[in-house]
């Protein structure tokens, strides 16, 4: 059968021209594949339409990630391929003469638009049909075509040594071939979930941004330990899973890890003289080896390494059950318990067939996207732009000259960013964050868009393509279309940054009496800064700069002043008051290993916690300071309706704020090593063991209500844990037997006012209590 398959592609007459490997034919019969993968019985008529160019740009990404996605044209293949034998055109009917004199014609070629009017469709050769729809042959098909593409390509010089060297000589280029691969970055899109590790791992650019994830060396340890198991990685698409797979594989096979492979690794990989096997992606097995597959598991003759979201593996192991001795129902608790441990690994236990689950959605990745930030700005990757004319008038040069020169606060910026965005549950993927990463550097610009843009008479502004605005998906004024489908556009946009004014700045800013007594602390830029002020200033009702308003202006004001603007001891207020997090600063402080709580800054917290928990759990409104005298947290039986003025509630149970908890920075190691730091509300005596974690958003929340914004409302996740917290303290102090009740009286000065009510001799007594 393989000589079959190997005769066939030999057959397809692709026409390699071996100083320059192309990958467009090749694609175009992945991607047939690929729907023939799909629906095996599907009809032997092929449409250029969106299923079918979708198919091929993915084959396309996959084969060549380094080319720019403008050279994935369809049409050539489609129309090119007829020269294969094995592809046929059939042209709509009237239209043959049309068809005839395009061919004729020397210069003219067959655009997607003229194709899609002068073709009715395409279809192969039965033969390759019938390869096409059988699995086996289709598998061997599709790595044999690879594996011809991918050693041609390796007996050329496009590495990026080579390709660097040739910019550098050629003195009329002004091409920088890392641009082209952060484009391709954008390109694959932070959501796709198409192969992008395949790709990866064959592209010669990926070291320059590869960074060490901690969780190789566990991982490794794991499979090769006398005493290890096997081990599932879960996460997310596009947390990195099957790109930690490949690292692993590497280091099994005693590879460099910056070395890319010369062709896609296998779904399987079976490492020679080794017991390990590693599956890249669970999903791509074939399910009809699926219970040899299991049984590989519970013998422990190999040990696994398996790549999985959670639907796939639970439906493995569950069509399955039998062989690990347990019913569906307490298999999959088993399953779900191991993947959502706090500290993303957990142990799965089948009676003997031990698993280690690694879930990577639930660890901290904004450290490895910064390493990948930092690589994606190392100065040898800017060195083909160093002596070019251009670089004076091109926008990605200026933007990475600006962001060098201020690198250290632009990162920080960026990434203080991204923890708002994390610590309140926008979680992005590694994926989605290199992606915006690499927009915010080359606002998707290829060479063609840059040369077109330095023809122009009337140029675009300089600060149009910047990163303080491309952060935000816009040239400071008009969104993006390219960059509106990023998920982490659409979370940072969100996210209201910039919308809450910071009244002392906003008087530094706009006032005249301040005029140019304000210093910009920043490197670059300052000129565009003070036209933006002047353009932005109250009394403009237009601007000197042509196509922004005085509000765009403002905004882009702001903006530079977050990312750019050096600020000392309190003026640090600002960069919270953009970010809409107060606290956030204090948080990434405490992170720190020598920081601890500051006597001031632990009382004045607790206070403010304290006020908050007993609205919470009273349902009244309490003006600030107003229980001073009063360190009782009380539980009672309320409306839960603050518009309701509820002046007597019965106690339920009440705790002694000021010796039955403790205000702490508590730590713990997540699985891929670092060290979190959280505050918690730790209890004591009574309540030992009942504590609360305070995150960010209630920490915002506090110091929010604490500064009288009445309208901050509480995440509702948190909501209900400061139910289950209340629920708690409820049921360890709230069950004494006692015979008589407690209310406490809201007084006008809004303190409490304690009485207990009982009954003795059938005589209603009621006492005051201090």
């Amino acid at each position: 059968m393989e000589n079959d398959v190997l005769e066939l592609i030999q057959d397809l007459e692709l026409e390699i021209n071996e100083k320059n490997i192309k990958p467009h034919r090749f694609a175009l019969f992945l991607a047939i594949s690929k729907l023939y993968e799909k629906d095996p019985n599907r009809s032997n008529n092929f449409f250029l339409d969106d299923e079918l160019e979708q198919a091929f740009k993915d084959a396309f990404c996959i084969l060549s990630p380094n080319t720019s996605s403008t050279s994935a044209m369809i049409e050539y293949p489609y129309f090119h391929l007829q020269t294969s034998g094995y592809w046929y055109l059939h042209i709509i009917k009237g239209k043959e003469n049309e068809f005839q004199d395009i061919i004729d014609f020397k210069n003219a070629r067959f655009t997607k638009h003229r194709l899609r009017g002068l073709v009715s469709h395409a279809s192969l050769h039965e033969k390759l049909v019938q390869f096409l729809r059988n699995e086996e042959q289709r598998e061997l098909f599709n790595s044999e075509l690879k594996k011809l593409y991918f050693k041609m390509r390796s007996n050329t010089t496009n590495s990026p040594t080579s390709l660097l060297s040739r910019v550098k000589e050629d003195g009329n280029s002004f091409s920088n071939p890392f641009v082209g691969y952060l484009n391709s970055l954008q390109q694959v899109g932070g959501s796709n979930e198409n192969a992008l590790a395949e790709s990866q791992a064959c592209n010669d650019y990926f070291s320059y941004l590869h960074v060490d994830h901690p969780l190789t060396q566990t991982i490794f340890d794991e499979l090769k330990s006398d005493s290890g198991n096997h081990v599932i990685l879960t996460g997310h698409a596009g947390d990195g899973k099957s790109t930690l797979a490949i690292d692993v594989l590497k280091k099994v096979k005693g590879m460099d890890p910056l070395k890319p492979f010369d062709e896609p690794i296998k779904p399987r990989e079976d490492i020679e003289d080794s017991p390990i096997s590693i599956v890249k992606d669970l999903s791509e097995r074939k399910k009809t080896d699926d219970a040899d597959f299991v049984k590989e598991l519970v013998n422990h003759k190999r040990r696994f390494l398996l790549v999985s979201n959670t639907g796939t593996l639970l439906n493995l192991l569950k069509e399955h059950h039998g062989f690990l001795r347990l019913n569906e129902s307490a298999l999959e608790s088993k399953v779900l318990e191991a993947i959502s441990n706090k500290k993303g690994v957990g142990d799965l236990n089948f009676n003997g067939v031990i698993f280690k689950v690694f879930n990577l959605s639930l660890m901290d990745n904004l450290d490895l996207a910064r390493q990948i930030f930092e690589r994606m700005l190392a100065q040898d990757r800017w060195a083909a732009c160093a002596n070019k004319e251009c670089r004076e008038s091109c926008p990605i040069c200026i933007n990475v000259d600006l962001i060098h020169r201020n690198k250290a606060r632009v990162a920080d910026r960026v990434f203080l960013a991204y923890r708002r965005m994390y610590e309140y549950g926008g979680r992005l993927t590694l994926r989605q964050i290199t992606e915006h990463l690499a927009y915010m550097i080359t606002s998707g610009l290829e060479e063609a868009d840059i040369s077109e843009l330095q023809k122009r008479k009337a140029r675009p502004l300089k600060i149009e393509y910047l990163f303080f605005n491309r952060f935000f998906g816009d040239n400071g004024g008009a969104l993006d279309p390219a960059a509106s489908n990023m998920k982490a556009i659409r979370e940072i946009r969100d996210q209201g940054f910039g919308d809450r004014p910071s009244p002392l700045w906003e008087h530094r800013l706009w006032l005249k009496t301040y005029g140019q007594s304000f210093a910009f602390d920043m490197s670059g830029c300052q000129d565009e800064f003070e036209q933006l002020r002047k353009d932005g200033s109250r009394n403009a009702t237009k601007t000197t700069t042509p196509g922004i308003t005085p509000g765009q202006a403002r905004e882009q004001v702001r903006r530079l002043l977050y990312f750019l603007h050096g600020f000392e001891g309190e003026k640090k207020d600002y960069l919270g008051q953009y970010l809409n997090s107060p606290t956030l600063l204090n948080w990434v402080g405490w992170q720190n290993p020598s920081m601890d709580l500051g006597f001031n800054e632990k009382s004045s917290m607790e206070r403010k916690i304290y006020h908050v928990l007993q609205e919470h759990f009273t349902g009244v409104r309490l003006p600030e300071g107003s229980m001073q005298n009063d360190r009782r947290l009380y539980i009672t039986l309320s409306r839960r309706k603050n518009e309701v003025r509820q002046s007597a509630q019965i106690v339920l149970a009440q705790v002694d704020w000021s010796t039955a908890t403790d205000l702490q920075l508590t730590s713990q190691e997540s699985a891929n090593g670092l060290q979190r730091k959280e505050l918690a509300l730790v209890g004591k005596e009574t309540i030992r063991g009942i504590d609360l974690s305070l995150s960010v958003p209630f920490l915002d929340y506090v110091i929010m209500r604490h500064f009288g914004e009445l309208g901050e409302v509480l995440q509702a996740s948190y909501i209900e844990r400061l139910n289950r917290y209340k629920a708690r303290l409820q049921r360890r102090i709230g069950s004494e037997k006692n015979s008589r009740i407690m209310l406490v009286h809201l007084k006008t000065d809004h303190t409490f006012r304690r009485q207990k009510y009982g009954v003795n001799n059938g005589r209603l007594e009621v006492s005051d209590v201090l």
